[in-house]
């Protein structure tokens, strides 16, 4: 029989998991304190919520809301970082503070309703940011009108040379 505990922390990662749509996964086995505490610095500024929890409880909590497919990325001393927006942001982070660390390893991802590998968390913290993203479409519609206003512009100017040169023409 479960202890009450571990059935309180099971209602409660159930009801965690169900309000977010990213969620990484990511193993820490024998990471040092200081490295995880360094991590978890990082990620409360991008993340929703940082959880360890055991195996056993995590599996039964993503069975209750129906997502199977995770059962092969649960396995060691597992981290679930959870974001409701912005996952290029945690992944960002999460791809960053694995490289040189052997004993932090990110697995993947469940993405809006999708398993998603490794090589796709890579991929996606290289995206640039929404922000940068946004300006650079605006760049790009703006161009042909700067382009059209300069046209226009130069236009003008050649007819104001024209009529300077009529106005000399007709005072000689």
């Amino acid at each position: 029989m479960p202890s009450y505990a571990n059935e309180l922390m099971l209602q409660e990662l159930v009801h965690v998991l169900k309000s977010r749509s990213y969620i990484f996964f990511a193993r820490y086995q024998g990471l040092p304190a200081a490295d995880f505490v360094e991590l978890r610095r990082r990620l409360e500024r991008v993340a929703e919520r940082t959880i360890v929890v055991k195996n056993s409880i995590t599996r039964l909590a993503f069975k209750q809301i129906g997502i199977q497919e995770v059962n092969g990325l649960i396995k060691g001393s597992i981290l679930l970082t959870l974001a409701g927006k912005d996952p290029h942001l945690v992944s960002k982070v999460l791809v960053e503070f694995a490289k040189g660390r052997e004993r932090f390893e990110l697995d993947g991802a469940y993405l809006e309703g999708h398993l998603v590998p490794l090589d796709y968390v890579k991929a996606l913290a290289e995206l640039p940011s929404r922000e940068v993203l946004i300006a650079s479409v605006v760049r790009g519609l703006n161009a042909p009108v700067s382009g059209f206003v300069r046209g226009l512009g130069q236009l003008v100017g050649s007819l104001a040379v024209c009529l300077d040169q009529i106005q000399k023409s007709k005072a000689k």
